[in-house]
């Protein structure tokens, strides 16, 4: 691909022809701030939080929606620009709810003289995502002190039937849930009701999480910027049971949760342990801290019993562990039934081994299909997300440190003989929509993995016939 010539903010850069001015900038360690824009999806340029100043256009334009041309001047960071995107803060807040401490606060102080680490420490506000929300953080960097509009206080019902709760008065209507219900995962459970400022996000027809077609997939939580879509906090009783005399418990670490962790604690990446997470967790009052590692270990023996079995009877396999792939299959597909191989997830796989030899069991897991499998099936008392994780790091002072680690205790399980290699391996979720599932063979199987629900709904409605098929939630 041809290359283009261009200046941002008085630096001559060449990318890539067909390169957005976002990616151009990101490319470049240049910031430019987004609120609706996911890289691996189209963007919707409906936040208006990209616009930059190009010379030669009459009017703002989004970052993430216009491509680079030959000879372009672009300005990211001018007066007028972050006067619009202030404007923009402005006009979201005021259609907000105020219940955490940065809008609590608006019009009685300034930015300045908020403390972000304070919000985690207070006890006062009612956001689950305080301190961690994409849009505090730019209402911060804008110094958004006042607002100049009326506040309108909206008064949607919260939907808390399950444990992917949703908080319309928190949506700022950027979509992202729904892209990534609809267009990753095509369970469309998700969509836009509505006109103006009254449009709504939620299941059709008003339905609740629990009456809808939700799969408990999690991945809306995770792309949420607000508190407006997140998983069902269990932070204050994992603190109780851990101090609580008498009570044994017991924690079993995923070590990816960490660059999540990360993130939130603002921490390089790359610097935080699992031995430190196992040390924090010591801290709190966690009797014993267990490697997850064994528990995948024991996931991936029964998956390899399972495929013998099945493939023994030259039955094409449809396997997972993902609650919500198993979900999935079972609402869209069930005439494959006789295909499915369901096999137990890591936190099954805890659950079952420290049943009866702990009174309380908790899993710190990414969020996702963990939370909700947690509370349909109950392998384990609570999992918790590494948002949680650091708010209960904060707040108990127990944030991770090299100086205070712990062993993580491996799990006593059954060892698989890695006889399906990479089908088997341990392997995450994507969000990449356009690419190909990986195919391989492993002698004469013809095998697939799928890294997300739509990449599955591909191969099984319209894709080749395969041997084993794997899915990841």
């Amino acid at each position: 691909m041809a290359n283009v010539n261009i200046i941002m903010d008085g630096r001559s850069l060449t990318v890539p022809a067909g390169t957005s001015v976002l990616e151009a900038a990101r490319e470049n360690g240049i910031r430019i701030p987004t609120l609706c824009f996911l890289k691996e999806l189209d963007p919707r340029a409906s936040c208006r939080m990209c616009v930059v100043e190009i010379e030669g256009a009459r009017t703002f334009q989004h970052a993430c929606a216009t491509k680079v041309r030959e000879g372009m001047v672009v300005h990211t960071d001018t007066e007028a620009v972050r006067e619009s995107r202030k404007l923009t803060l402005e006009l979201l807040l005021s259609n907000h709810a105020v219940d955490c401490h940065h809008c609590l606060r608006i019009g009685s102080s300034r930015c300045d003289d908020l403390d972000p680490k304070f919000c985690e420490m207070c006890f006062f506000c009612d956001c689950v995502k305080d301190g961690f929300c994409e849009l505090q953080a730019l209402a911060r960097e804008y110094k958004v002190d006042v607002l100049p509009f009326a506040q309108k206080h909206n008064t949607h019902p919260i939907d808390d039937t399950t444990v992917i709760v949703r908080n319309p008065n928190k949506c700022i209507k950027c979509k992202r849930c729904v892209d990534v219900c609809g267009k990753v995962q095509t369970v469309h459970n998700l969509a836009a009701s509505g006109r103006s400022c009254e449009v709504t996000i939620g299941p059709a027809f008003g339905r609740s999480m629990a009456e809808s077609g939700c799969v408990g997939c999690g991945r809306c939580v995770e792309v949420c910027p607000t508190g407006a879509i997140y998983a069902m906090e269990h932070k204050d009783e994992l603190v109780y049971y851990a101090h609580r005399d008498g009570v044994k418990t017991a924690a079993m670490v995923d070590a990816a949760v960490i660059p999540e962790l990360e993130r939130v604690l603002k921490l390089k990446p790359g610097s935080v342990t699992p031995e430190e997470i196992a040390g924090s967790l010591k801290k709190i009052g966690i009797d014993e801290v267990y490697d997850a590692a064994g528990a995948e270990q024991a996931a991936e023996a029964e998956a390899e019993a399972l495929l013998a079995e099945r493939l023994a009877k030259g039955h094409g396999v449809i396997l997972t562990n993902s609650f919500a792939a198993k979900a999935f299959l079972e609402k869209h597909f069930p005439e494959r039934k006789e295909s499915f191989a369901f096999y137990g997830s890591a936190i099954a796989q805890f659950g079952a081994a420290l049943r009866g030899r702990a009174d309380k069991l908790f899993a710190v897991t990414p969020v996702g299909n963990d939370a909700s499998e947690t509370e349909k099936t109950h392998p384990v008392d609570i999992t918790v997300n590494p948002r949680e994780l650091a708010r209960i790091m904060i707040r108990t002072g127990s944030e991770p440190n090299p100086k205070r680690t712990a062993e993580l205790k491996p799990l006593s399980v059954p060892q698989s003989s890695g006889k399906y290699g990479k089908l088997l391996e341990k392997a995450s979720w994507s969000m990449d929509r356009d690419g190909m599932p990986e195919r391989f063979l492993i002698g004469e199987l013809k095998c697939v993995i799928c890294r997300n629900l739509g990449q599955a709904r591909a191969v099984l409605e319209f894709g080749e016939r395969f041997d084993a098929v794997r899915m990841i939630g």
